[in-house]
């Protein structure tokens, strides 16, 4: 039996995406400090009647590093998201699923060209430009100041509690660590976005909007902002934190396929 045309193309694809399942699309956008490994079970469970388009964000996993620095913003990775959609599906609508900072690339996408989409699940996006809050902004300032294994112990410590990074195995501390270049430049990407608030009301479709009860203050107060500005959305506060479609997938997987499946 062939397989289908999105497939054939998969080793045309950009380092770090991966294909897999028939049916109607399905993006998926992992947080910082991670890669596209943390949706593999839900990918698991959705693939016999989706086609699950999962990204590893720029310079994380498999994909590649980020080439322009100085000039680096969201943009930069939406543009190759569509790159490679243009490719795999071009035409169709889709399903995006976003954690964190994936969330927040997804609510860009979203804002930006809501036809494209089917649906739109959101765990915690950190569009902290939507906030008139300072803390956010001295939090990325004090990371960019610190070395490589401090920056990545408050950035790890701030979203899963205070000890958190000093209690996973060294070797993941190192390989966490090699990747906080990165987690500096995602809040460069945050901050580069300007639309407002107002602007959610062009998301059409139906939306799952979940998050965290242990989450940061800050957090939570920003996805309760964005679910009163969405119009066809359900939301949902899950007994975790931040982190849990990591920490918790049994608390948030469940609910985002169920979601899925219902549109």
């Amino acid at each position: 039996m062939d397989l289908p045309k999105e497939h054939k193309l998969n080793n045309k694809l950009h380092k770090g995406v991966t294909i897999c399942g028939q049916g109607p699309a399905i993006v998926l956008l992992h947080s910082s400090l991670s890669s596209s490994n943390q949706w593999q079970n839900l990918v698991n469970k959705l693939k016999n009647n989706f086609t699950c388009i999962n990204f590893d964000l720029l310079g994380y996993g498999a994909a590649e590093q980020v080439v322009d620095k100085e000039n680096f913003s969201f943009m930069v990775e939406v543009k190759r998201i569509y790159k490679v959609l243009a490719q795999v599906i071009p035409d169709r609508k889709y399903h995006l699923v976003g954690h964190s900072c994936g969330g927040a690339i997804a609510l860009k996408m979203a804002v930006e060209s809501p036809d494209n989409l089917l649906s739109l699940s959101l765990f915690e996006p950190v569009a902290f430009h939507l906030l008139a809050d300072k803390q956010v902004f001295n939090f990325a300032d004090e990371i960019a100041v610190l070395d490589d294994k401090q920056a990545t112990e408050t950035f790890v410590d701030y979203w899963n509690g205070a000890g958190y990074f000093r209690s996973l195995p060294e070797k993941l501390q190192q390989m966490m660590s090699k990747n906080i270049d990165k987690v500096k430049l995602d809040f460069k990407g945050i901050f580069s976005e300007n639309y407002q608030l107002t602007k959610l009301k062009r998301i059409n479709v139906p939306a799952l909007a979940l998050y965290g009860k242990g989450s940061p203050i800050v957090s939570q107060a920003l996805s309760k902002k964005i679910i009163s500005h969405l119009t066809l959305v359900e939301s949902e506060q899950i007994n975790a934190g931040h982190m849990a479609p990591l920490s918790h997938p049994e608390l948030v997987e469940p609910l985002i396929e169920q979601f899925i499946r219902s549109i």
